[in-house]
């Protein structure tokens, strides 16, 4: 009995962490392709654009980023418990750590759009003329602030965890050695980027390409994911690729 039920406890991990793979990517590219409102040269610019939304549009822009990030550290989490042995085990683990300080940071920038840029947006729209040139330096160095947190977020949410979880895959026997070097090369092309826009030297829109092999990466990861736990089911262990 005891034996079933810790059979039945891995199944249900591995069907959660496959449908907060493919849902948590709906979230991430919805959320990615939705941030229509193009931001402009200078702040005047973007506050002028935020303004002419719906109040609800940007926040919910960025709460979907937010509930993705969380989705995909779930994934990963499941993923992690599927690797028992060796190297496999110790840098899905790292992923899944890396994972969370990333997520922090998605946090902290998805709240500042939905909640400090959002707003200033809308007390500028209805500021008397006079007073909005304060509004605009405020807003100025708000989005230096989200500059900061958006390159966190490639570096350590879209960079670290996912160079991490790709090796884990490569070195495992459980997934398709290719399949752990797309989100390799996402990771780390996503770690680059994030670092080139610390110093200055590549804009956001270079990181798009790697995010869109992460997403790959994680929707065939979910769907392995429920194959795997869907053989768990029938008692026949875990399936097996060559690494």
């Amino acid at each position: 009995m005891s034996e079933q039920r810790k059979r039945n406890g891995e199944r249900l991990l591995l069907q959660i962490g496959a449908l907060a793979a493919i849902i948590g990517t709906i979230f991430q590219v919805a959320a990615g392709t939705s941030q229509s409102a193009q931001l402009g040269a200078g702040a005047d610019a973007a506050l002028a654009s935020l303004a002419e939304l719906a109040d609800w549009v940007w926040p919910v822009i960025y709460f979907g980023f937010i509930f993705g990030a969380l989705l995909w550290v779930g994934a990963l989490v499941a993923l992690a418990s599927t690797l028992t042995a060796g190297a496999a085990w110790a840098l899905g683990r790292l992923a899944v750590a890396a994972a969370i300080v990333g997520a922090t940071l998605h946090t902290v920038d998805g709240s500042l759009n939905a909640g400090a840029l959002a707003g200033l947006a809308r007390a500028w729209e209805v500021a008397p003329e006079g007073e909005r040139a304060a509004l605009v330096q405020n807003g100025d160095l708000l989005l230096r602030v989200l500059d900061a947190t958006w390159a966190g977020v490639i570096t350590l949410f879209h960079g670290a965890p996912f160079v991490l979880a790709g090796l884990a895959v490569v070195l495992s026997r459980l997934y398709p050695a290719w399949l752990g070097w797309i989100g390799f090369i996402g990771g780390a092309g996503s770690l680059v980027i994030g670092i080139a826009m610390f110093l200055g030297l590549a804009p956001a829109g270079l990181a798009v390409p790697f995010a869109v092999v992460l997403s790959l990466f994680m929707v065939v990861l979910g769907w392995l994911m429920w194959n795997q736990a869907r053989v768990a089911t029938q008692g026949n262990g875990p399936m097996e690729h060559a690494a």
